[in-house]
């Protein structure tokens, strides 16, 4: 089987609308331009220095419910494999879980210095076979 390394964040938006404002691609960036190169594809790749990133090689989610960490993001692509992983990690840093709702991951080539933001800590890369 093939690996694949990504980078993941979680965090905390306080609603739904807030998180989709923020990783979804934004309405007018395939708008014929003569500023095309200005633009930033969604709010996330800018708080990551990139105007493009391919959606395609990313994944992210925003759960309310009240259930464990474990049950909010084991829908995600091979969330066996790094779901554990994620856990001790984000509680190693003191992060309470409770208040995590949301997953964002990205294939690792796609953003070569990748920071945490106000309400996404990054929490490094996985690796995990696809």
């Amino acid at each position: 089987m093939r690996k694949e390394t990504s980078h993941f964040w979680f965090g905390n938006f306080k609603t739904e609308n807030e998180y989709f404002n923020f990783v979804g691609e934004s309405e007018d960036y395939y708008l014929d331009d003569d500023d095309d190169d200005e633009k930033y594809i969604s709010e996330f790749a800018k708080s990551q220095g990139k105007y493009f990133l391919d959606h395609d090689f990313m994944e992210s989610g925003f759960a309310v419910e009240e259930i464990s960490f474990e049950e909010k993001f084991k829908i995600y692509s091979y969330s066996s494999q790094w779901i554990k992983i994620a856990k001790e990690r984000l509680e190693n840093l003191n992060y309470d879980l409770s208040q995590i709702n949301t997953v964002v991951f990205i294939t690792k080539e796609l953003i070569k210095n990748p920071v945490s933001i106000d309400n996404l800590l990054y929490i490094g890369e996985i690796e995990y076979e696809i």
